[in-house]
């Protein structure tokens, strides 16, 4: 389930002030199955075959239950069913781009609009050029349709060069589209987004990785959607469970420095040691992969030493040339240390 958050069926996650924020299944992918009875599909599609379910809203009644965000992906530029084309490997390759196939997408983000109302429209591999063009079936009535029908809602940078509300980058990190207020990181849990057998654990994010990735994202202003590669079945592969128990147990406990946070550009990460600065309204959070002795620079004299804690626990803390000590002796990594600020 994707959630491109999560490809070929991905599932996602966002941020929100107590968790996770938002949830994104894979509605069409490239090889043009619909996990709902598209028009159009001659019963290429989830409710005519397979589970004879219509999976996307059963995804949408269960996400907005646990009180998120849903949103759909659709791949738009690439439908190996509709067309003769074949599979495409490099940027450059020729996509299927005729009249025929740029209505028959438009009539499918219509229907996942008029049925769904999802928050969030994610599109994959830009939009056919035929579908350019103003009109009645153009992307830009697309947009239309959907900012009347969903007013708050947003659309990512892939429909190509055209509008979008937040962009996206996939599995690279610091590139030039992570910038600004509205910015998303993905990748799947392993080198894959659908389901690869092939993949063992040195392929995959373990917990701590998945912890790293998440921190990072959030302290440069970002959000992080990842994606579950399901098997065939619908379950979630055990190493994957596994990476996402972990992340969420570790969320459990230090959520309070990634939910609801924005980065603290005063001061600086590093990543020898791994060190990543985040801040909520009412304190500065240093998340270091270091335990025993723990230096943080700290040369403004910005946090307040005496109020260090771990959790709810105060901890020792000492202002020494420019940086203040903190012992961490037996805490599990990577680890959170607040600080009330004094700037």
């Amino acid at each position: 389930m994707e959630g491109r958050g999560v490809r070929r069926r991905r599932g996602t996650r966002g941020r929100r002030g107590d968790g996770a924020g938002y949830f994104i299944p894979t509605t069409k992918h490239h090889d043009g199955v619909t996990l709902w009875d598209a028009p159009g599909t001659d019963g290429r599609n989830t409710v005519a075959r397979g589970p004879q379910q219509d999976l996307i809203g059963a995804f949408a009644e269960a996400t907005r239950a646990a009180g998120l965000r849903f949103g759909v992906y659709y791949s738009g530029g690439l439908d190996w069913h509709f067309s003769d084309l074949p599979p495409i490997e490099h940027d450059g390759d020729p996509a299927p781009d005729d009249l025929a196939y740029a209505e028959y997408a438009h009539d499918h983000v219509i229907d996942l609009i008029d049925r769904y109302r999802p928050d969030i429209l994610w599109g994959d591999i830009r939009w056919p050029d035929a579908g350019i063009a103003p009109g009645p079936k153009s992307l830009a009535h697309a947009f239309e349709t959907f900012y009347a029908r969903v007013p708050e809602g947003v659309v990512n940078d892939r429909w190509g060069e055209s509008h979008w509300d937040f962009r996206t980058s996939e599995y690279v990190h610091g590139t030039a589209v992570e910038v600004g207020e509205a910015w998303e990181n993905t990748r799947g849990i392993g080198l894959s987004f659908g389901h690869n057998r092939n993949e063992t654990s040195e392929h995959l994010l373990s917990a701590d990785e998945a912890v790293r990735l998440l921190v990072d994202v959030v302290s440069r202003g970002g959000n992080l959607l990842p994606n579950i590669g399901l098997e065939a079945s619908g379950r979630i592969p055990e190493l994957q469970r596994q990476t996402l128990e972990g992340l969420g147990e570790w969320n459990s406990r230090h959520g309070h420095a990634v939910f609801g946070a924005r980065p603290e550009e005063r001061l600086r990460a590093s990543d020898e040691p791994w060190l990543r600065w985040t801040r909520t309204d009412d304190a500065v959070h240093a998340v270091i992969d270091q335990n025993g002795s723990v230096r943080l620079p700290d040369p403004d004299g910005l946090l307040d030493e005496q109020t260090a804690r771990i959790g709810d626990t105060g901890v020792s803390a000492e202002r020494v040339d420019g940086a203040i000590l903190v012992d961490v002796a037996d805490a599990a990594t990577p680890v959170v240390i607040s600080f009330r600020p004094l700037a």
